[in-house]
């Protein structure tokens, strides 16, 4: 993310992410994450939260790296690994601005409608640094929600009470703001009196398609639900 500091929603939400939290998702997507994968790639898991999918790619058979802003769920997902006795290495860092490496990756994957947190004008660098991590022949998966449904969804009803890991949290609707492409919200942990200003970018299969075709060739989408798509993409070859 571009914030200068970690969203803490992510951890207020932690319950969300206990293991098989993704396993509807994974019944899904994971015969086409499954395609992708190869015996001893090396895969990176951007976004990876407390490591769900990060775990099932390495039953795949690959090695994985795991990079995730929120310490609370990198804090899971190592617990989780050593549980496991897992080796996916789990790294807490910004995808936008943490070491990613150069050409170390066949595949890397985006889920869970990460890219809702990324401004349009930082979406190209993201699309730059996932690339440079990439091998010549690498693959990016991504999964996003149709940002208009998403949009749609938060504003009615404008205010929500979910329960979160240590108690209740409200989120109330605030404005669209269409010269930024994003919708504002307030988070207020009901427990702790913490309040987190958070805005949401409205992106749609297209306008991910054109943002990342100067490095990407679009390859295939997939339909997961009314508002959810996985899409797969492949470097571009150099002219």
């Amino acid at each position: 993310m571009v914030e200068d500091h970690a969203n803490p929603v992510f951890d207020w939400f932690a319950n969300q992410h206990v293991p098989g939290s993704r396993d509807a998702f994974l019944e899904q997507a994971g015969p086409i994450l499954a395609s992708l994968v190869r015996p001893g790639d090396r895969v990176l898991d951007l976004c990876c939260g407390a490591g769900a999918i990060s775990f099932f790619l390495e039953d795949l058979g690959a090695e994985v790296t795991g990079i995730d802003q929120a310490p609370g769920l990198i804090a899971m997902a190592r617990a989780e690994a050593a549980k496991q006795g897992s080796r996916v290495a789990f790294v807490e860092d910004d995808v936008l601005t943490g070491a990613l490496g150069d050409g170390r990756y066949a595949l890397a994957v985006c889920l869970g409608n990460a890219v809702l947190d990324f401004p349009p004008a930082a979406f190209p660098r993201f699309g730059d640094r996932v690339r440079r991590a990439l091998q010549a022949d690498g693959r990016l998966a991504l999964e996003y929600h149709d940002g208009v449904v998403r949009l749609l969804d938060m504003r009615e009803p404008a205010e929500v009470t979910e329960q979160g890991a240590t108690g209740p949290v409200r989120r109330v609707f605030r404005t669209y703001d269409p010269e930024r492409g994003g919708y504002e919200q307030e988070y207020r942990n009901l427990v702790t009196g913490e309040v987190f200003d958070y805005t949401g970018y409205v992106y749609t299969g297209p306008v991910i398609r054109a943002l990342l075709g100067a490095t990407f060739d679009f390859e295939r989408s997939t339909r997961l639900s009314e508002r959810s798509f996985l899409d797969v993409f492949a470097v571009r070859e150099a002219p």
